[in-house]
């Protein structure tokens, strides 16, 4: 997503500077401790534009300057060690930016930037038998919104050396649950590891991720230690047979949910096919083999539950990857087009593993889906052009609005696709009413949400919009927005309600909300 920012950024540049023309321009500003407000000496300050990059360093009172830039939209970086990375107007170290709008001959003055410090957790990690242990995973847990909920994820990661010490650094401030694991405590290879009765078991601190939020605790400086003794723990294994197994095939399991270590759990699979996974802690789990050959996928997903007690017999079936067909009809209120749209579409699969290649037909009125796995999917469009998904028929349910499960060549799904758009136009201000740059996040039931920025002078545009009734508010950062979350939304969202309706345009007038630390 940066990247892809990051290349809309400099397209709009390039275009605005086209329009504006190449003036000289210039900035002067300082960079400070976001904490305490000192300047930072020695600061690297990229400057980056349509007509290149400039960068320099930061004197002994914090301050720079750059002449003899393009005019235009212009985009400020900083780094220093120690200090999380920032772009000018991000609201949070590692926010999206905003840019900065010369106009010709300008000279920005006191353009000031605050680093963060970075937080650091460092500590060692020992066994039972107060040995260090070499080799440990120790991974940083934050809490992130994904599909609009919050979820922990894995943001950073470190290994203990040969005294157990371990140090992670770079972390933004925030909440965060730390966990060691034993890396590399079972090898598959190893007859007697591959009997064991025991591993490693997990450690978090404060506690566990199951515990939410509530229990992560607060990052913020360099000098938070967390210590880890790794005791044995009764594991268990997970056996079975691959039914139909090629030669080479592999096994492996991966934690469904928040998986701690980031990593899948990899088993041996003897010639007949005959697997085990030794070491596998009490959890749910998802079982999962991929193999292609000739050019063909072939693949098996299977839900495990592990509790106290070895899992024996579970019996696994390579499938052929299957296909899913698709047609594409035009409902137009413009007349028809000279040449078929060409409107990018997306069959995405819940589980992360699953998904397939989509392959248009010459026209484009058709495709096909190829290697598909079995799980449940759902499709989207992501359009901004002049035609919107109305609907994705496949047996009677629209799936362009829920998810459906799919295990066997399945289709024609019936897309459709219409004209009769309309559009949403207003203006973003602050808490003091003043027009403010900012993202503006426009919802509709069913449907993932779309994402624009304000100008600097607050004014949006959102085209194509389907007919329909939208909930429309504006953010800091949409990132941290949990806008599937009904209670969340409640508290913390100031939503306009829009009815859209075809070759109509509704304005709207949004107050920016701060999201709140997750």
């Amino acid at each position: 997503m940066p990247r892809l920012l990051t290349a809309l950024f400099f397209v709009a540049a390039h275009l605005f500077a086209q329009a504006s023309g190449q003036s000289s321009c210039a900035l002067d500003g300082s960079v400070v401790n976001a904490d305490t407000g000192e300047p930072i000496v020695r600061a690297h300050v990229s400057v980056m534009n349509p007509g290149g990059q400039k960068s320099v360093i930061t004197d002994a009172s914090g301050l720079w300057s750059v002449t003899g830039i393009a005019c235009g939209q212009t985009q400020i970086f900083v780094t220093r060690i120690g200090f999380l990375q920032r772009y000018y107007g991000a609201p949070r170290a590692g926010g999206l930016f905003v840019p900065l709008i010369l106009a010709p001959g300008e000279v920005a003055h006191d353009v000031k930037i605050a680093l963060t410090p970075q937080a650091v957790v460092s500590g060692k990690v020992l066994d039972d038998q107060n040995d260090p242990v070499q080799g440990a995973q120790i991974t940083a847990l934050t809490p992130r919104i994904a599909a609009g909920l919050r979820t922990f994820q894995v943001t950073a990661s470190a290994m203990s050396n040969d005294l157990g010490d371990y140090r992670l650094a770079g972390l933004q401030p925030g909440r965060y649950i730390i966990c060691a694991t034993a890396g590399g405590q079972i090898n598959p290879l190893s007859a007697s590891d591959f009997d064991a009765a025991t591993v490693m078991g997990v450690r978090c601190f404060p506690g566990p991720p199951e515990g939410g939020s509530a229990g992560a605790m607060e990052l913020r400086g360099p000098d938070t230690r967390a210590d880890f003794t790794l005791t044995r723990v009764p594991a268990a294994k997970v056996r079975g047979t691959i039914l139909n197994a090629p030669r080479g095939v592999g096994i492996s399991l991966s934690r469904r949910g928040v998986n701690i270590n980031g990593r899948a759990q990899p088993g041996v699979v003897r010639p007949n096919g005959v697997f085990e996974i030794p070491g596998v802690l009490p959890g749910s789990y998802l079982l999962a083999t991929d193999f292609w050959e000739a050019g063909k996928r072939l693949a098996a997903r299977v839900p495990i539950e592990v509790g106290g007690a070895d899992v024996e017999g579970v019996n696994v079936r390579l499938e052929a990857g299957f296909p899913v067909t698709g047609t594409v009809r035009l409902e137009t209120k413009k007349g028809q087009p000279d040449v078929f749209p060409q409107v990018p579409i997306t069959l995405r699969a819940v589980d992360p593993s699953g998904g397939g290649q989509l392959v248009w037909n010459k026209a484009h009125d058709g495709f096909t889906i190829n290697e598909l796995t079995p799980g449940s999917y759902r499709l989207e469009s992501l359009s901004n052009g002049p035609w919107f998904l109305k609907s994705a028929t496949l047996a009677g349910r629209d799936i362009s609005k829920e998810s459906v499960p799919l295990s066997q060549a399945a289709g024609p799904i019936d897309v459709v696709l219409s004209d009769d758009t309309g559009a949403l136009e207003g203006t973003v201000e602050d808490a003091d009413g003043k027009p403010v740059a900012g993202w503006v996040m426009v919802l509709r039931e069913g449907r993932s949400p779309r994402n624009i920025m304000s100008q600097a002078d607050g004014h949006f545009t959102v085209p194509t919009l389907a007919p329909g009734d939208y909930t429309v508010c504006a953010w800091d950062d949409w990132q941290q927005v949990e806008y599937a979350n009904a209670d969340w939304m409640q508290r913390n969202a100031a939503p306009v309600r829009a009815t859209v309706e075809g070759g109509q345009t509704v304005q709207v007038r949004l107050r920016q909300q701060k999201t709140p630390p997750l």
